[in-house]
């Protein structure tokens, strides 16, 4: 019978909106592809420096031998180490300003504000807000101490607003993916791509739902994007959102630790039953991007489509047995991040493997008038 705590576990590889979702509904189990819309604003940051460290920490990892053995097993503790204390500060700080992480890429973060039960620009002001105490906290990081030397780790912010498509895709061998899309996705990215280390940039959508609130500057030869100073009239602060799975009957229980799981990754849930104390390792692998063109989300089919790519790429993706790591949604279009060679599959192949698949994805997307780069 699954335990509070298995699901509790459960819930912390599983998108925010996810969780609630099946927290609030235990009963609902997912059976085939979801979507819907509904209006938020939507938070992106990303790390500088962190890359640059974890090179430096791995690269003993080039030359395995027993004496190095140690180093790099050290070198993987220490990027776990600190980068589960950075999420944890910051997804801390998220959930008293009612945000929902929905996904993590490498050493970036994206937030979700809803609007469903407030308006767009309280949910904005709940973004900028969160970005403020974000970079606030960010002093702690200001210098990181490790076995390889010390770094400086800053941060950059971009935050857009609009109507978000949201979906539950995929479903081959009941491994489902969560994936918003729309054009405040795009607005995020480019806000991000316009901010230095330490800033915040809001679209022009989202300035101007907050320019009441907030206090800001016009980023030079921006095209209107600003630059977040500071709160004029800050918002109540609201207690942080705690999922109680305690509440749950037994039964409850058994059917949300079956849908959490359909969102955990192949390689997560073997760690989970063979190693629960398993931290990190190093491990060679071979990783594919996979850019996909053609996917409009914010016509009416996008869902459809995109539910109807995933899933041929699914089993194209498990009969190479590779992995899909996450899918992501951004001012390139759709991006698929693959891995050959994760737990429980490693092959001396696998380099040929994971070309092999690129080449058929590329006459699955031909059949269904998309593009794979």
């Amino acid at each position: 019978m699954a335990s509070p705590a298995l699901l509790e576990k459960l819930a912390s590889y599983v998108p925010t909106p996810i969780a609630h979702a099946i927290h609030s509904k235990p009963d609902n189990f997912l059976e085939k592809a979801t979507s819907r819309c509904f209006h938020a604003a939507i938070l992106f940051s990303d790390i500088s420096g962190f890359t640059n460290l974890t090179e430096s920490l791995s690269e003993a990892a080039a030359s395995i031998n027993e004496e190095l053995a140690h180093l790099i097993t050290t070198g993987a503790e220490e990027l776990t180490a600190l980068i589960n204390t950075y999420f944890t500060e910051m997804i801390k700080i998220s959930q008293t300003y009612n945000g929902q992480v929905v996904k993590f890429s490498g050493d970036a973060l994206t937030i979700l504000f809803p609007a469903e039960e407030i308006d767009l620009a309280t949910a904005t002001r709940q973004a900028g807000e969160c970005a403020l105490a974000m970079q606030a906290k960010m002093k702690d990081f200001a210098t990181v101490n490790t076995s390889r030397g010390s770094t400086s780790l800053s941060m950059t912010v971009g935050i857009g607003v609009g109507q978000i498509l949201e979906c539950s895709v995929g479903g081959e061998l009941d491994r489902w993916e969560y994936v918003v899309g729309g054009e405040p996705l795009i607005q995020m990215v480019m806000a991000e791509r316009r901010a230095e280390p330490g800033q915040i940039v809001l679209s022009p959508t989202a300035w101007h739902q907050v320019e009441s609130f907030l206090h800001g500057r016009v980023v030079e030869e921006s095209q209107d994007f600003v630059q977040l100073l500071n709160v004029i009239e800050p918002l109540p602060s609201l207690p942080p959102q705690i999922f109680d799975w305690n509440r749950l009957t037994p039964d409850q229980r058994q059917t949300a630790a079956k849908s959490l799981s359909l969102y955990v990754p192949g390689a997560i849930k073997v760690r989970l039953n063979e190693q629960p104390d398993w931290i990190a390792e190093l491990r060679r692998m071979t990783i594919a991007f996979v850019g996909v063109g053609g996917i409009d989300y914010d016509v009416p089919n996008a869902a459809d489509r995109l539910q109807q790519f995933l899933q041929a790429a699914q089993k194209l993706l498990y009969r190479f047995e590779g992995s899909l790591n996450k899918v992501s949604v951004d001012d390139k279009g759709t991006v698929l991040l693959l891995l050959f060679g994760a737990p429980p599959f490693s092959h001396e192949d696998d380099p040929t493997r994971a070309i092999a698949f690129a080449l058929e994805l590329q006459a699955v997307a031909q059949q269904q008038e998309l593009r794979v780069v």
